[in-house]
């Protein structure tokens, strides 16, 4: 298998698109929206989000390419000034069909190689959901510690799910000495 690792473009909107709906038809809860709300994002909006974070210093939206657009996660830093220490990790997804070989591993690694770049950054957060254990597994071996629950966080067809909390802190409260210019993907 021969994946490749690189931050989105804006050319690669449609991909993300697809590859959202796609995800939403089999795993409704993987983006806290539903199909129809993520039908309603046009393309447009799309490709303006991926251009802001392209231009932000701590922002990253980093795809796995391996027959398509196969896999995503996004890095966030919080936007309050109280906050600043820490980034958020959002949507990690990885195609069902291509899991169990290290996709979901090597973007997660990325991710916090990135988010421990940006200067001040001690701490990087997610949700998932209770029901994939698969997930909180991969986020467990890579040493983020769970910090609560909410029960039943989301309902989607009259279906509850929990979310879990998550976080992951630099324990070496450093920087570390990479940018996003050096930044293998």
């Amino acid at each position: 298998m021969n994946v490749e690792y690189s931050e989105l473009n804006k050319s690669d909107a449609k991909n993300l698109m697809k590859l959202r709906l796609s995800v939403l038809e089999t795993d409704p809860y993987s983006f806290s929206v539903t199909v129809e709300e993520e039908k309603q994002a046009s393309l447009e909006n799309v490709e303006s989000a991926i251009e802001s974070y392209k231009k932000s210093s701590d922002r990253l939206m980093l795809g796995a390419w391996e027959d398509g657009l196969s896999g995503v996660v996004g890095v966030e830093r919080y936007g309050n000034e109280i906050e600043k220490h820490k980034v958020r990790l959002w949507g990690p997804y990885v195609n069902r069909s291509i899991r169990g070989n290290g996709v979901g591993t090597c973007l997660i690694e990325k991710a916090l190689e990135f988010a421990f770049t940006i200067e001040g950054v001690e701490m990087v957060t997610l949700e998932t959901i209770s029901e994939s254990s698969s997930a909180i597994s991969l986020f467990n071996k890579h040493g983020f510690e769970r910090t609560g629950v909410q029960n039943r966080a989301l309902c989607y067809e009259g279906k509850y799910a929990d979310l879990i909390y998550m976080q992951k802190i630099n324990q070496h409260n450093q920087a570390l000495e990479l940018t996003r210019g050096t930044l293998v993907l």
